[in-house]
């Protein structure tokens, strides 16, 4: 049995914005044959934003390329990025934009280590001071 080797493209324009590590994001894209020969003189910006704050960055890309890794994002935020034009005016009209993507903490906040006694219940505050209670299976023999 032959195999049908896989296409270049799907024809059909689409975005994504995936979470590597959480300080590094990674997108890729596939544009359609007839938008790549829209955009081939045109000047193309991946524009990366973070959720409710706005443009954090934005790269010079090229027609003919289809991902790009952006390193040094802040963790714990998230992000989502547009392929735009850029007029010579300094205005950009953006052509396709991403899912939205999250970054994790680095590490576990101080304030949500919560510490236990021997059987890993007890009683705590969470870091919005809501109180919660810990049970385990040590709850139900006597000490």
């Amino acid at each position: 049995m032959t195999l049908a080797p896989l296409p270049t493209n799907y024809d059909y324009n689409t975005l994504v914005l995936m979470m590597q590590t959480p300080r590094t994001l990674y997108v890729y894209w596939d544009l359609s044959p007839s938008q790549r020969a829209a955009l081939d003189k045109k000047k193309l910006m991946l524009r990366l934003s973070v959720a409710n704050r706005g443009v954090d960055r934005s790269f010079d890309i090229k027609p003919f390329w289809d991902s790009f890794y952006i390193t040094g994002v802040e963790p714990g935020l998230e992000y989502y990025c547009d392929i735009s034009i850029k007029e010579a005016d300094d205005l950009y009209y953006p052509i396709i934009f991403s899912n939205t993507s999250s970054t994790p903490m680095e590490h576990p906040g101080i304030q949500n280590i919560a510490g236990s006694n021997f059987w890993g219940t007890g009683e705590y505050k969470s870091s919005t001071g809501v109180p919660w209670t810990s049970y385990s299976s040590g709850s139900f023999y006597n000490k």
